[in-house]
């Protein structure tokens, strides 16, 4: 049973490969025997089958995309530990939600990216090695000099109120039958949390952390492209249009493709039970 949904499973994803393949055969043909800026897919599969090898002495593939998963997975930690609180706060109370929904409103329309020269100027170029006062490996290549502080806190920005208005949506999409129904057997508030709310809400909190952590993929690579950056994978990109070198540009913009896709269906395949016992619900 288990091995026919499975592969059941896969036999429903097989229809959503025919586009992509179609867009390889089309680029395989048009680079295909003819001199053109756009690099063959061969070459640039051939940088993606060796992902240690360095790349203009920027680092190895492997290397910058490790370095722009752990900014967003520090930016999104923070994102998801600011956000899912605040917005169980909203949904549940009308008076913190007439507090702060103004606030949330303001704040949501500003982009991430508009607030990188504002980041600049309050975190300038502290790194988290510095900031923890690691100031000796300031001149070596370590994971810690490349978490830059004011990068950290746009991809907070850039991903806290997907996550914050889609835990409130969850908690105020709550039924009130079961609420009442809780309260009526003499429940308490904890228990209401943890058995009623929590699990009515986990799908529309699951679909705010999809957006957020897509979010945050799409403003680190934005980030990493501007001056001043020289690790990261959006880093990789700039540099390598800069050198001319369109098939290490292209990698990654595969790499970006995969990854954003990997996060994404990640986040929903954590968020499928919560659906399976929504639908339960009477």
């Amino acid at each position: 049973m288990k091995r026919d949904r499975a592969s059941g499973g896969w036999l429903s994803r097989l229809p959503g490969l025919i586009l992509p393949l179609l867009l390889l055969l089309w680029w395989g043909f048009a680079t295909g025997g003819r001199e053109t800026l756009l690099p063959s897919p061969g070459e640039v599969f051939s940088v993606l089958i060796h992902p240690f090898t360095d790349l203009m002495a920027t680092g190895s593939l492997s290397w910058n995309i490790t370095v722009s998963f752990i900014r967003i997975m520090l930016g999104f930690s923070l994102a998801v530990l600011a956000g899912v609180p605040l917005g169980m706060l909203m949904g549940a109370s009308r008076h913190v939600r007439s507090l702060l929904s103004i606030m949330v409103e303001m704040a949501r329309p500003l982009s991430a990216i508009a607030l990188l020269p504002l980041s600049i100027i309050i975190f300038k170029a502290t790194t988290l090695s510095q900031f923890i006062g690691l100031g000796h490996l300031r001149y070596q290549r370590h994971m810690l000099n490349e978490l830059q502080l004011g990068m950290i806190f746009i991809l907070f920005w850039g991903g806290v109120f997907p996550i914050i208005l889609g835990t409130m949506q969850g908690v105020r999409s709550v039924r009130r039958l079961h609420l009442e129904a809780a309260h009526v057997l003499g429940a308490r508030r904890g228990f209401v949390f943890r058995h009623v709310m929590l699990p009515s809400a986990l799908p529309d909190i699951f679909h705010g952390l999809r957006l957020g952590i897509g979010r945050c993929w799409m403003v680190i690579i934005a980030a990493e492209m501007l001056p001043g950056t020289n690790s990261g994978i959006g880093y990789l990109i700039r540099y390598s249009y800069q050198m001319s070198r369109y098939d290490i540009m292209l990698a990654c913009l595969v790499v970006v493709a995969i990854v954003g896709a990997v996060l994404s269906k990640g986040l929903e395949a954590l968020g499928e039970r919560s659906l399976v016992l929504r639908s339960r619900e009477r």
